[in-house]
């Protein structure tokens, strides 16, 4: 069982106006002709975001912003914590790179598993999340 099929039957449970379910908003998509999945979950607390070319969740990071206050003003920082997995700076990299993208406001619990880390790659990561952080 491939891992989009595993996460369609998922729901998340949220405090709504009548209690309904949310499912996870997930999405197959060739990149460079390479069968991505896509997963993307938003908790009160946590986002939850898989992107996966093998149908496995690989590494999994946190990532977490904080902001520095300076008389220059106020920056955002990215703090990456590998928490199993691979700890090469390049799923690190990708992984801030997306958090920073999708402009994350709380926690991120990232799985990534990329056969390429290029730039394209990642870009096109993005802008499918974009799209599935959007949809209603």
């Amino acid at each position: 069982m491939d891992l989009l099929n595993s996460m369609k039957n998922l729901t998340i449970k949220q405090l709504q106006n009548e209690g309904e379910q949310q499912l996870f908003k997930s999405i197959a998509a060739d990149i460079d002709e390479i069968p991505t999945e896509i997963v993307f979950a938003e908790y009160t607390d946590k986002i939850l975001l898989i992107v996966s070319q093998y149908q496995k969740i690989g590494s999994m990071l946190m990532i977490q912003k904080d902001q520095v206050h300076s008389p220059l003003g106020t920056d955002d920082i990215y703090t990456t914590k590998v928490i199993f997995g691979a700890t090469g700076e390049e799923q690190q990299v990708a992984a801030r790179y997306l958090a920073e993208a999708i402009k994350i406001n709380k926690p991120l619990c990232i799985f990534i598993n990329l056969k390429s880390y290029d730039i394209e790659t990642v870009k096109a990561c993005k802008d499918i999340i974009l799209d599935l952080k959007q949809e209603k």
